[in-house]
């Protein structure tokens, strides 16, 4: 980058042409998600964008038809707080402009419509192209016969947790922590969909196990008030912890990578789901996405109907 041109960005930087698209790109994103949040779920159309938006940024459940009350107060409050930042570095040249030609601010309050927008059919297209990817599921292609691991922990409720103890159900194995606020929701928001697709009867014979990434600090307590923020109960869903190296042991047995950042305390962790058949083997492996979530289910509704192993 030529020398003018690094002197062209500092002074868009510090004028008020920067902080007056910041705050345009703001206004616009929270008017897009009360939008949202008005616009009922439809299966086609601008409904289907708004549940697209309202399982990203609000925690919304399609099964129960519920958002998280958490999420849509973090989605709407975040542009405001951000908003007071730039304010407060840019109040001056902010003023200035304000004061003296106010109408100089339009080309970039429509430049920042124009970008939201255009992030939005972004986003709506790749849904479209997403569910229109209808991959048959290869079930016979992804089966496994590998043993699981052995899981001996406790769960929310307190009661034991043993796979050998759930032999003749089909689990689904998964491993969350916490105080994760972004990909674990999303984890049990598949998982509860995957279950909630399944019939009534069917679902009597799934269990999901959710081990803690976070051994070293996540408990009875904590994992029992994520059950209750995820409204998701025992017997069905089983969020379990126990010692450190047991734990670890357990996610190991799964190849579930996870890395501690030690700076904040959060850790980077794959999203995956382990199917395990009536007789204890796993048999599917998936991650998170729309493909893998209707993969997880017709997975699902297959090891059901399979007739559970004599003496299980």
């Amino acid at each position: 980058m030529s020398v003018g041109a690094v002197e062209s960005v500092q002074r868009f930087v510090s004028s008020w042409r920067f902080p007056a698209l910041l705050l345009s790109v703001l206004l616009a994103f929270k008017l897009l998600a009360l939008l949202m949040l008005l616009v009922p779920v439809a299966p086609a159309g601008l409904g289907a964008f708004a549940e697209e938006f309202k399982i990203w940024c609000f925690g919304y459940d399609p099964a129960r038809g519920t958002l998280q009350t958490a999420y849509v107060g973090l989605t709407l409050a975040e542009p405001l707080v951000l908003g007071l930042i730039i304010v407060g570095v840019w109040w001056r040249p902010l003023r200035g402009v304000l004061r003296a030609r106010p109408r100089a601010t339009l080309p970039y309050v429509g430049l920042a419509l124009a970008l939201v927008a255009a992030g939005s059919a972004a986003m709506l297209g790749l849904r479209k192209e997403t569910r229109a990817d209808d991959l048959p599921f290869p079930a016979r292609a992804l089966r496994t016969s590998l043993p699981a691991p052995r899981v001996e922990l406790t769960d929310q409720d307190g009661a034991h947790v043993s796979l050998d103890a759930l032999r003749g159900r089909v689990v689904v194995l998964t491993g969350v922590y916490a105080s994760c606020g972004y990909a674990c929701p999303m984890i049990l928001g598949q998982a509860k969909r995957a279950v909630a697709s399944l019939g009534v009867d069917e679902r009597r014979d799934v269990t999901v196990v959710a081990v803690t990434l976070d051994p070293e600090h996540d408990d009875r307590a904590s994992l029992s008030r994520m059950a209750q923020a995820q409204r998701v109960e025992a017997p069905l869903f089983r969020l379990s912890w126990g010692p450190p190296p047991e734990v670890d042991a357990v996610l190991d047995g799964l190849t579930i990578a996870r890395t501690r950042d030690p700076a904040t305390g959060v850790i980077d962790h794959a999203s995956v789901f382990v199917l395990v058949d009536r007789a204890g083997h796993v048999a599917y492996r998936f991650a998170l996405g729309a493909v893998q979530e209707r993969w997880l289910s017709e997975a699902l509704r297959l090891l059901v109907r399979e007739s559970a192993p004599a003496g299980a």
